[in-house]
């Protein structure tokens, strides 16, 4: 979904700079050709340091411990969910910043002190519903094939395409992503 994510913000936004914290693997060159202008390891402290260097802000450790920024982006996409993306996120935004998340995660307790520090805001996102993009309201699925038809390509996406009589090798290509580096699959009839 984050690299989805990359190529719907290139669309909507182009003239926003797009980072991306992946895990090691092809998604960060995926992210180069949907627009990103760079992605980086996703471990939290990795993600805190690099987004200071990148935002050129000061890294601030409070009584907790974990660093946090007062000056990051403006806006935090969790296509993750978990308690430890949550809190990365919320470590890094800006003060009064917005976090969007749209992974799903089983909860957990985590820091959020940076919530109210900061003045955040946390909106959740889903693809199953009526969605405002431009001042228009309808379903995300409709404003998915209209964003296509202005130039979003997600097919950098599909890293591997298989025969639909060879599914068997699709689902153990993608039950083993980490060694065949699979991020979408695709069955052709």
């Amino acid at each position: 979904m984050a690299l989805a994510v990359v190529g719907l913000l290139e669309v909507l936004y182009p003239d926003s700079e797009v980072w991306l914290a992946c895990l090691p693997g092809p998604a960060a060159g995926i992210a180069a050709r949907l627009g990103a202008e760079a992605s980086f390891g996703s471990g939290p402290e990795n993600v805190v340091a690099e987004v200071a260097r990148r935002c050129g802000g000061q890294r601030l450790r409070p009584w907790s411990g974990k660093e946090w920024l007062q000056d990051g982006p403006a806006v935090v996409y969790d296509t993750v969910g978990s308690p430890e993306t949550v809190e990365t996120s919320l470590r890094v935004l800006d003060t009064g910043g917005s976090l969007v998340i749209s992974g799903v995660e089983p909860p957990s307790r985590f820091e959020w002190t940076p919530l109210y520090f900061k003045e955040l805001h946390v909106v959740g996102s889903n693809a199953f519903g009526i969605e405002a993009v431009g001042g228009v309201n309808k379903h995300a699925f409709e404003h998915y094939f209209d964003l296509a038809g202005r130039g979003l390509d997600l097919t950098p996406l599909i890293t591997h395409r298989f025969r639909l009589e060879q599914w068997r090798d699709a689902v153990a290509t993608i039950a083993e992503r980490k060694k065949t580096g699979s991020v979408k699959v695709l069955l052709r009839p």
